[in-house]
């Protein structure tokens, strides 16, 4: 736990009201929801301060960038949303706290909210009053009384009228000097042919000697062409120490290297739940209100993304250092976020901004396959993706197929497939293209499972 701010601008009378609603909230919402409101207490000198239970450094609001403040005001309507569902329910079984947790239900005060590793963050709730909406001004319709004289306006306009067709008609006649003159027609002048000067006369052309053939080369004997020289001995297959070394060159090109890291909502359940436990959460939204105690047990840490990032970080400090690394994460079925390519001197940022990651939205395997194998070559170079996943597709994609038509266009490319938890994704993502399944449900059984799915690319730089 951490505190966030000392405040200074309201007093801890209020703090024993705050802390009950507190209570409340854990009561009836996993750690996910109730983390969105900070925790009053009471400070030194009186003062109040605001802690919470999320990791990471507060960052508020107005310093995240506009996708960073989209992304943060997103979350915070899903957990309003959730707190709103479990109001009503609790208002239809008449109990009283239905009423007490409405109250916290509206629009964040912006310049209260905070954001901690892409989870929001709210302080001084309970204490603004909400603010007034005000009444609509009713501006009343403006009522033109109809003319009684209406009928003298059009006589006098017909009468005028009347009056300057009376005019047109008598300068018509009176001045006939002014009609407009029709001219006549003029016939054209008569055109004299062109003058042509006469053709001149073709001075007869003296033929030119044609000189003698000359005698034609005789040509050398050929000689025979030489025998070729014998075909080469085939290289031996490839195995897994010496995969992409395809040429046994000593300066063979090392293999492209891409990992795709599952950051979907299931990751932040934790590492030891079973695939029960993510259908009766996910199958039913009010499962979870019915019986928090096994929502609460579901979410507690380690998560399974707090222990993928260890992992995939044990993993990167270990690669040769000749290997290059691109990153590929989750962000819902709309899209994908590729983070770029990330060189040895360039681990250490790779690595914190692993460990800055958040899960959310659904999993796109499918896509994600198809945007990895897109940014490497795999047809005239050595490839190697590691999944790091923990479910099937979630997008209605056929990740079989994908992996099907990369094994026919990118035949250099093996995708490795490491299961997190008791859940996985097809084995046809593999099998189709000469990679391996790793399975695990524990810390060290996953950093072990990393580390041979990725062992290939490594030693394949060392080959001769």
């Amino acid at each position: 736990m951490q505190r966030v701010i000392r405040d200074g601008q309201f007093t801890v009378d209020k703090v024993d009201a705050l802390s009950a609603k507190v209570a409340l909230i854990q009561k009836h919402f996993p750690p996910t929801v109730a983390s969105l409101y900070a925790i009053p207490r009471k400070g030194s000198g009186d003062v109040l301060e605001w802690w919470t239970e999320l990791g990471g450094q507060p960052t508020p609001y107005a310093e995240l960038n506009e996708d960073q403040q989209r992304r943060l005001l997103d979350l915070y309507q899903q957990r309003q949303d959730a707190l709103g569902r479990l109001a009503d329910e609790l208002q239809n079984r008449n109990q009283p706290e239905g009423a007490s947790l409405r109250t916290l239900i509206g629009p964040p005060e912006l310049q209260d909210l905070y954001s901690l590793n892409g989870e929001p963050l709210v302080i001084r709730w309970g204490l603004r009053p909400p603010k007034p909406v005000p009444p609509p001004v009713v501006v009343p319709p403006v009522v033109v009384p109809p003319s009684r004289n209406w009928w003298k306006i059009i006589a006098a306009l017909l009468a005028l009228l009347l009056l300057l067709l009376l005019l047109w008609a008598t300068y018509w006649f009176l001045c006939p000097q002014s009609h407009p003159v029709v001219p006549q027609p003029v016939a054209p002048a008569a055109v004299e042919p062109p003058i042509t000067a006469p053709k001149p006369v073709a001075e007869p052309v003296v033929p030119e000697a044609v000189p003698e053939p000359a005698p034609e080369p005789v040509p050398e004997p050929v000689r025979e062409p030489a025998p070729p020289p014998p075909p080469p001995k085939p290289a031996p297959a490839p195995t897994l120490d010496n995969y992409a070394c395809r040429k046994q060159a000593p300066d063979a090109i090392p293999p492209q290297f891409v990992v795709v890291l599952d950051t979907s909502g299931s990751m932040n359940m934790n590492i030891k739940s079973v695939q029960a436990d993510e259908e009766w959460f996910f199958g039913n939204q009010f499962n979870q209100y019915l019986d928090p105690v096994r929502a609460e047990r579901i979410f507690t840490p380690p998560s399974r993304l707090s222990v993928a990032t260890e992992s995939l970080t044990s993993m990167i400090k270990g690669l040769d250092p000749k290997i290059d690394t691109r990153l590929i994460t989750f962000n819902g079925c709309a899209s994908q976020i590729d983070h770029g390519v990330f060189r040895a001197a360039d681990r250490p940022r790779l690595i914190n901004g692993i460990r800055g990651l958040g899960a959310n939205d659904g999993t796109p395997l499918a896509d994600s396959l198809a945007k990895a194998a897109s940014t490497v070559d795999g047809r005239k170079n050595d490839a190697v993706i590691v999944m790091f996943v923990d479910g099937e597709d979630g997008c209605q994609k056929d990740v079989c197929a994908v992996s099907r038509k990369i094994a026919a266009q990118q035949p250099r490319l093996r995708v490795n497939v490491v299961n997190i938890g008791v859940g996985g994704p097809s084995r046809c993502i593999a099998e189709n293209t000469g990679g391996r399944v790793y399975s695990s449900s524990d810390a060290a059984g996953l950093g072990k499972a990393l580390k041979m799915a990725s062992k290939e690319v490594s030693s394949s730089t060392k080959c001769n």
